[in-house]
């Protein structure tokens, strides 16, 4: 007699029924008031001027970086923006939201990305010319 493998096992799952919490969870205006939340809240980060901040200690850490280096880094400059709340601790997601997407530093050409997870600020990057463009 033949064991089922993996492949058995996935046609089995096809046909389960998502259990209720989950059916709720996957409502589209609950989907879309995540989705905007989200976006203010990236908008607020970006808006904020804490990117100077990110750029100005990416420079001081040795290159190239990754996000965990620039994190710990930008942390220890500003705990009080860059720590997770009711934590002594750094707060991955918010540079993470500076750093990527379509408005992010990568983006902007603001950091280069080396490779997966590692950057560096280009040589060339003039952050003073930066703040007064954007200040």
């Amino acid at each position: 007699m033949n064991e089922p493998d993996l492949w058995d096992y996935a046609s089995s799952q096809q046909h389960v029924e998502p259990e209720p919490e989950r059916r709720l969870s996957q409502h589209p205006l609950e989907r879309e008031e995540k989705d905007s939340v989200r976006k203010e809240k990236i908008k607020r980060l970006r808006a904020s001027g804490h990117w100077v901040t990110l750029l100005r200690v990416a420079r001081t850490i040795p290159q190239p970086f990754t996000l965990n280096d620039i994190s710990v880094a930008v942390w220890q400059a500003c705990p009080e923006f860059f720590g997770m709340k009711g934590y002594p601790y750094p707060d991955n997601h918010k540079v993470h939201y500076i750093i990527y997407g379509d408005r992010g530093l990568i983006a902007k050409g603001l950091l280069r990305r080396v490779r997966t997870g590692l950057f560096q600020v280009p040589d060339e990057l003039n952050l003073e010319t930066l703040e007064i463009q954007n200040g």
